[in-house]
This record gives structure tokens, C-alpha cells and sequence, in this order.
């Protein structure tokens, strides 16, 4: 079987320049492709730290430093080379690297010329006894609201200035030209300013007084903070700039993280209704069973007072994972989770009561054998997603069972064999997987 792959679009693919018909055939392609996935993660991690560069003007000493150099050169005299550059694009790990080398020394060198002068013969004075301040941590976040703050040290306190402005030494001495001793530390009980201005999204009230915290309208949910909503509130959050999740009635979620290579919530309890056109995995939602992970779709999230939940996808697909298994689930399927558990195995929203009650004695209950017997009894072709999971999850005497039930619904492409999907052979499975595919979307 010849393997089609994109990798000639996976750059278009990235910065969301694909037509969507197109757009759409390459994700599915990304779901099985570990070769043009690899790729893809290079790409998109390129785009990533370029995106996370940061644009300055050269001051006009640096102009005039080149314009100097160019007088020289005119003159006869050898002036500093400047290197030429052959253009190069973000493919793989080596271009960003080397877009990060030549961003760093732009911003030494307009540091440089752009610092405050010390004045030669005056070196700055010297705090004795002064604790060294370690550096705060910051991690740049595109997409957000993001505004400066004063900095606070773990302990609550507010961050000095680590390069404080050298004073004249004259101006620090008293009449009989000593240096007074410096000003007092702050008092325990003084408060330090309150960094507030975390990433954050936005917030749309639709219906009723969402909280966020202990407030009801301010509008944004910020990195740790919670929304919550009663019998009579709904609220949409918008997702950085990649989509929105509204969140039903008697809801909690939770802002875990936001950053340009993940965005983050967790559904505590309730309904939420998520709507994402973003590339994959970049979207996730946590429930106390299992994680969503978002490969580019619309799905309706539910979490009980018990911690199961119950996923159903629109659109796309999403891939609901727990550690030991996952689930990909396309349009129009279901999958169930339960804390302690795990992750339950997809089954198509038409699925028979029948079947889906014995996928559930077999995924929540040992059903067994009989389970098996039962859910392959009352299979039909739209059931194959459902035996294409189970092939994994059965022992070998059942995963035969399962191959000749799934054979007469999808047949088995060229290149796939029924000793290799015996063996639980990775390629096999996934060509038979795009086959699937291929009579789910019809």
C-alpha cells in the first residue's frame, strides 16, 4: 500500500493557510502519520520560539556606527565583515536554534548601545549585607492579556531593583564623611503589592452571575482562577484566539495553564460545549477520570458529582487518554470514562442499546468474553471504530474474534494481515484505521 504523506504542507499547515477541506485531510493524516507528525511537532516548535522573539529599533548610534563603517571601507580601510545570510525557513530544529543565535546577538548589541553609561573613574557603591535576589521566572505567553507587574520574591516581598542607578558617592555622606547606614527592611507586616495581572481570557456572561474567584464581573479568567456556574448562569470563555468553550449551568472550571504551545482548563464538575480550530494538541481539557486532548474539532464535555465523564464529539476528533489507553474519538461517536477506571472505548452515537450496554460491562464491569460475544453479536459497519479499539484491549483468543468481525464490515487493506494485527503490528493497525476512516466519513 502506498502511504501518502503532506509533509510539503505541513508549514501552510502550521500558520492555518490550508483550505479547510484540505486542512481537514491533513489532521486525519496527523492522527496516523507518526513520520509527518515528527515533522509537524518540528515545525510547529520552530514557529513557536520565532513567534516568541521580540521586535526593537537599533538606536541611532548603532546607524551611525554603520554608516561610520561604510565611510571607512570607502576610504581604502578594512572595515568589520558583515556575514551574509542565505534564507532558511523554520523546518526542523536547526533553523530555530539558529534564528534564536541571531535574535540574541541583535539584542546584545542594541542593549549595549541602549544601557545607561557609568561613569570610568566612579565605581558603584557596594550594599554590604545585601541578600542576592534570585531571578523570577517568566515564560512568554502569546495571545494573552498580559500587562507589566511588580515583581515579588517567593516570600511575598517585593523584588529591588537589581541594577539599581550607582548614587553619588558624595550625596550618601554626612558631615563627618561617613556613609549613614542604609534604610530599614521592610516590616513583616507590610504587604507587598498584589501581582494581579496574570494571563488570562476572557469572559462572556450569557445568562444569570457566573463567579470567577469571588467576584461576578470582572470578565477574565486568569491563570488559577476558577468559574463557576449555578442553576441559572452560563458563561462563554473565550479560548486565547483559537476558539471557546461555554460552560452550562451547576459548572466549575478551572484555568490551568495558557501559553502559545498549550492552553489548558480542567472541568471540575458540569457541561461544557468546546469549539476549537487550532493544530493538534493544542487544546486540553482535565476531568478527574481522564484527559480530553483536542485534535481540532466542536465536542460537548460532561463530569458528574462522581468524577466520570461522558464525551461527544461534533467535529473532528478528540483523543481522551488516561495513561494506559487511548480513545480516539471522531465525529459522531461517544466515550465514557470513569475515575479509577479509566477510559472507556468509543462507540458510534447510533450504536445499539444492546452493544452499548455490553461495552459497558466489558470496559467498567470484567464483562469478559461474554461482553465480547455480545458487543460483536450486535456490530454493524458503523461499529467498526468500536472493534478497531478493541483489538487492543481483548487477549489473543478474543482479538481473532474481533479481526473477523472488523474484516467483514472494513475490509482489511492491501499490506495488512491477520498475523500482523495478531501481533498488534502498529503500521497495520493504522492503515486499517485510514480505512475506517474512510467509511465513517462517507
Amino acid at each position: 500500500m502506498n502511504e501518502k504523506h503532506y509533509k510539503e504542507k505541513l508549514s501552510e499547515f502550521v500558520n492555518h493557510e490550508l483550505a479547510a477541506d484540505v486542512r481537514q485531510t491533513v489532521a486525519e493524516h496527523l492522527l496516523v502519520c507518526a513520520e509527518c507528525r515528527a515533522e509537524h511537532d518540528e515545525i510547529k516548535l520552530g514557529a513557536t520560539l520565532a513567534s516568541a522573539l521580540k521586535q526593537a529599533d537599533a538606536p541611532a548610534s548603532l546607524w551611525l556606527k554603520i554608516e561610520n563603517s561604510l565611510s571607512e571601507k570607502e576610504k581604502g580601510r578594512k572595515a568589520f565583515p558583515i556575514p551574509q545570510f542565505a534564507f532558511f525557513s523554520l523546518r526542523g530544529l536547526t533553523a530555530a536554534a539558529a534564528l534564536l543565535v541571531v535574535g540574541g546577538l541583535i539584542y546584545f548589541v542594541i542593549s549595549r548601545e541602549s544601557a545607561p553609561q557609568t561613569a570610568k573613574n566612579e565605581p558603584p557603591v557596594k550594599y554590604a549585607d545585601t541578600p542576592p535576589v534570585a531571578p523570577t521566572p517568566h515564560e512568554v505567553v502569546s495571545n494573552q492579556n498580559t500587562n507589566q507587574t511588580t515583581p515579588v520574591n517567593p516570600g511575598g516581598q517585593a523584588v529591588p531593583d537589581v541594577n539599581p542607578e550607582p548614587p553619588n558617592n558624595a550625596s550618601m555622606r554626612d558631615s563627618n564623611g561617613s556613609v549613614p547606614p542604609k534604610p530599614a527592611p521592610r516590616e513583616s507586616n507590610e504587604t507587598a503589592p498584589k501581582q494581579v495581572n496574570l494571563p488570562s481570557w476572557n469572559v462572556e456572561t450569557l445568562a444569570g452571575m457566573p463567579t470567577i474567584g469571588n467576584s461576578s464581573d470582572n470578565g477574565k479568567l486568569a491563570v488559577g482562577e476558577v468559574l463557576e456556574t449555578d442553576a441559572n448562569s452560563r458563561a462563554r470563555v473565550q479560548v486565547a484566539n483559537i476558539g471557546n468553550v461555554e460552560v452550562a449551568p451547576n459548572s466549575r472550571v478551572k484555568l490551568v495553564n495558557t501559553k502559545s504551545t498549550e492552553h489548558r482548563l480542567a472541568l471540575e464538575k458540569g457541561v461544557l460545549k468546546a469549539k476549537i480550530l487550532a493544530p493538534p494538541r493544542l487544546f486540553i481539557v482535565d476531568t478527574p477520570s481522564a484527559v480530553a486532548v483536542d485534535l481540532g474539532c466542536e465536542y460537548t464535555l460532561e463530569v458528574d458529582a462522581r468524577g466520570n465523564s461522558r464525551l461527544h464529539v461534533t467535529s473532528g476528533y478528540v483523543a481522551l487518554e488516561n495513561g494506559r489507553y487511548e480513545s480516539i474519538v471522531p465525529a459522531g461517536a461517544i466515550a465514557l470514562t470513569q475515575k479509577g477506571k479509566g477510559v472507556g472505548t468509543p462507540f458510534s452515537e447510533d450504536a445499539s442499546a444492546k452493544l452499548q450496554n455490553a461495552l459497558y460491562k466489558f470496559d467498567f464491569e470484567s464483562g469478559g468474553s461474554q461482553a465480547i460475544e455480545a458487543i460483536i453479536a450486535e456490530s454493524g459497519l458503523y461499529d467498526s471504530i468500536t472493534l478497531w479499539h478493541l483489538l487492543a484491549r481483548v487477549e489473543k483468543p478474543e482479538r481473532a474474534k474481533i479481526f473477523d468481525a472488523l474484516a467483514t464490515q472494513v475490509k482489511p487493506p492491501a499490506g495488512v494481515t491477520r498475523g500482523g494485527i495478531l501481533r498488534l503490528d502498529k503500521k497495520m493497525l493504522d492503515a486499517w484505521w485510514t480505512e475506517i476512516e474512510t467509511v465513517w466519513f462517507e
